[in-house]
């Protein structure tokens, strides 16, 4: 989902040259948490109701907002924007990162055209909470959504494993940087190569999960060897020595278990296929 499907298209701005009458105005009429302060069109501060705390306790009384960022020591034009085409998960990863929950949004020629807060994300993307901020594909915890979800399913489901091989040699060869690069690669190329409706998640370090609905065994492990076939042929610009390969588990799905249970099926079959040579697919033989 794009910034632009979610932000505020209308913020509440002021120019620099406005009252701070007007911004103690907007704050106690608007209901709002931020205040974009523009100059000639473009973001160039942001002002929130933290500010105004600050502004009470300073010894000069500004008149315009000009005065008021000079107080603050807000006068750089350093201020953390993000493009409207960006997805809202690298909205998160900024408000994660500089510890802010509003971003304005701006448009190719940087005007600003909206501003987004982590309150607009949470009522259109609650689920949110369930995404993985580095891969952006969903984290251990969804799995407590999904039990209830796979109790009504009434057509065949198959669970994969899948552990990337040798990824602690290859963090210790090429740094952390480049091993989260990998990660993030591998997950984009797992989603891109199942259907919409079948589900990724980043199960723990280097390890994933994918449920695949309306999947019986053997098209899972079909599943399997095509998605073990793209990450072998992922290769890193500027890396021509790093190459990617990984194991997988694959189980059928029995409602009968708990889903723990039938993830530690997919979990077995996985190392099946660590101990039989890596880079290949194992189904579950109890």
């Amino acid at each position: 989902m794009k910034v632009k499907e979610i932000m505020n298209p209308n913020p509440i701005t002021l120019s620099l040259n406005d009252k701070l009458y007007n911004l103690i105005k907007i704050f106690s009429r608007q209901g709002i948490g931020s205040v974009i302060i523009t100059n000639k069109e473009k973001p160039f501060q942001i002002l929130t109701l933290r500010d105004i705390t600050k502004i009470c306790f300073l010894e000069s009384f500004p008149s315009n907002i000009s005065e008021v960022l000079k107080l603050l020591n807000k006068t750089e034009t350093s201020l953390i924007t993000i493009y409207q085409n960006q997805s809202f998960i690298e909205a998160i990863s900024l408000m994660k990162k500089f510890d802010i929950s509003h971003l304005p949004v701006i448009n190719k020629r940087e005007k600003l055209v909206g501003i987004l807060s982590l309150r607009d994300i949470l009522k259109k993307v609650p689920e949110i909470v369930y995404i993985d901020s580095l891969t952006q594909v969903y984290n251990r915890s969804y799995l407590e959504f999904l039990k209830t979800k796979l109790k009504r399913i009434k057509s065949p489901v198959s669970i994969l494993m899948i552990d990337l091989d040798d990824f602690k040699k290859l963090n210790d060869k090429y740094g952390h940087l480049i091993g989260d690069k990998v990660l993030k690669k591998v997950a984009q190329t797992l989603r891109k190569n199942i259907k919409t409706s079948d589900e990724v998640i980043r199960y723990g370090g280097e390890e994933f999960l994918i449920i695949a609905y309306r999947c019986n065994l053997e098209e899972g492990k079909n599943l399997g060897e095509r998605l073990r076939k793209k990450i072998e042929r992922i290769r890193f610009k500027g890396i021509p020595g790093l190459k990617t390969t990984i194991s997988i588990g694959v189980t059928n799905y029995e409602p009968k278990l708990e889903l723990l249970e039938n993830i530690k099926k997919a979990d077995k079959a996985m190392y099946q296929a660590k101990k039989a040579g890596k880079n290949r697919t194992e189904i579950f033989i109890s």
